[in-house]
């Protein structure tokens, strides 16, 4: 099982970030669009979640096989892996209690479709770390422990920690007491997870940019969509939601100026 990996600098195009999918491939579709990506040069990455509650779940091996697609793991995978062998069959009672997760599409594929995904998703790493032109970016689902730098952290998860990839995972420490002390050892960090509303929210040089884009087809909630960032954006864009017009809701293509800067120590006009 793949547990962290580095991507080295795209240096022919650019790197977008997504929040949670949660099966609103219809939002993806239209986000890329809007920013005219080219799949033979720019490269999407997602922070994971990329299943349930959503219609178009199954869409994510489409993604998933395609070489300018990269994801890490979510909770939501993870949960697929445990409800489901390698070889597809189904955990009936962890089935039935998942369903409240939006996961009763699992239960209607074939053994043989529910293997091919859990082979995909054995595959996604916990964390990621990727090279820009400003400096080190990395990708989380959910949280890094506090206190803990990015070195230490991914030191734990290599040793398979079962507390450290817990909170990986499924931890909300940080956002739920909005802990600005950032973590050390990275230069900008991407969480999930937990639905921010108005627009992705800053905490150090921590940014956590599920906006509940699922929400905005299923419940028709107008405070929610998706967002995807250029991974250079300057932090101002990231991090002000009245950026966000009606015309390019929660994506974001907010480039540096010429030079291209490094990442500043959570300066919000980096």
């Amino acid at each position: 099982m793949t547990i962290f990996i580095e991507l080295e600098e795209n240096t022919k195009g650019r790197d977008f970030i997504i929040g949670d999918v949660h099966g609103a491939y219809n939002l993806l579709d239209q986000a890329m669009a809007h920013v005219d990506f080219n799949p033979e040069v720019d490269r999407l990455i997602s922070v994971g979640d990329l299943i349930d509650r959503g219609s178009e779940s199954h869409r994510c091996l489409e993604f998933l096989n395609k070489p300018w697609f990269h994801a890490i793991r979510g909770n939501h995978e993870d949960l697929f892996m445990d409800m489901c062998s390698s070889d597809g069959e189904l955990d009936n009672l962890k089935a039935k209690f998942n369903i409240q997760n939006g996961m009763g599409w699992v239960i209607d594929l074939t053994s043989q479709e529910r293997s091919e995904l859990h082979k995909a998703f054995s595959k996604l790493p916990i964390a990621m770390e990727i090279t820009t032109s400003r400096g080190s970016v990395g990708l989380v689902h959910a949280d890094v422990p506090k206190d803990m730098n990015w070195q230490d952290f991914i030191q734990n998860l290599n040793n398979q920690d079962d507390e450290t990839t817990h909170i990986a995972l499924w931890g909300r420490d940080r956002i739920g007491s909005e802990l600005e002390d950032g973590v050390n050892g990275i230069d900008r960090l991407f969480f999930g997870h937990t639905p921010q509303a108005n627009g992705s929210k800053r905490l150090g040089n921590c940014y956590y940019i599920d906006t509940g884009a699922v929400f905005s087809v299923i419940n028709n909630n107008e405070s929610c969509f998706m967002t995807m960032s250029d991974i250079e954006a300057m932090t101002v864009a990231l991090s002000t939601p009245n950026l966000i017009t009606s015309k390019n809701r929660g994506i974001i293509t907010a480039k540096p100026a010429n030079p291209k800067q490094p990442f500043g120590k959570y300066n919000k006009f980096q």
